[in-house]
């Protein structure tokens, strides 16, 4: 029911705004005989019928309903401000702290455990999600989960003192353009598309996840 309410209010605000206006300001585009507004959601098209709020991503089946709230509130809340090159980690996002101990159990350490000993396929994982590799920890991709909004994932390996590590870090702009609860939501979802792969990386697991 939390998240059926968080759909609702997410498309209500949607379909209330200008489709034109959110396409530039998300950095995508919209074309108006179809009513569809076209962007990039991990390095894949996405195309989200105005106001319906129908989502398509290329080549993948329907979002997760989750995920469907993340692009929803992106689309309405993307202030076109571009990117900083400023990373922030989950505890500096407005109340993190707060729910920083569940991030860390649903994705950041997950991530450390399955990729810290296998570096080599997190980098395939991450480019199959358009991500390019950084310079940031031992292995570091950065992952563009929307035009405006990429994520930086970084392993550290550990050796035979120290365990394997992860992180998960966001541009400082990205509190102009998401909440702090859909930025939870977002960084989960992606780690868990990285979590499945390469088995079935373009299936919907966020809810198993999380529910299960």
């Amino acid at each position: 029911m939390q998240y059926r309410q968080a759909y609702l209010e997410s498309l209500q605000n949607f379909a209330a705004k200008d489709p034109s206006f959110m396409a530039e300001a998300a950095g995508g585009s919209y074309k108006t005989e179809e009513r569809k507004i076209e962007f990039l959601y991990l390095g894949r098209l996405c195309l989200v019928i105005h106001p319906e709020g129908g989502i398509t991503v290329d080549g993948w089946p329907a979002p997760s309903h989750e995920e469907q709230i993340i692009i929803l509130q992106y689309l309405a809340g993307a202030s076109s401000l571009p990117l900083r090159n400023q990373w922030l980690s989950f505890l500096q996002l407005p109340g993190g702290p707060h729910h920083f101990a569940p991030f860390q159990k649903e994705a950041i350490f997950p991530l450390a455990r399955k990729f810290g000993p296998q570096p080599e396929m997190f980098r395939q994982a991450a480019g199959f999600l358009g991500g390019v590799p950084t310079t940031l920890g031992h292995v570091g991709m950065i992952i563009p989960v929307f035009p405006l909004v990429p994520l930086g994932i970084i392993l550290w390996t550990g050796d035979e003192e120290f365990a394997p590590s992860a992180n998960i870090l966001f541009d400082s702009s990205v509190q102009t353009h998401l909440s702090t609860s859909a930025l939870y939501m977002m960084g989960i979802a992606v780690a868990q598309r990285l979590l499945h792969y390469p088995e079935h990386p373009d299936r919907n697991w966020y809810s198993t996840a999380v529910s299960g």
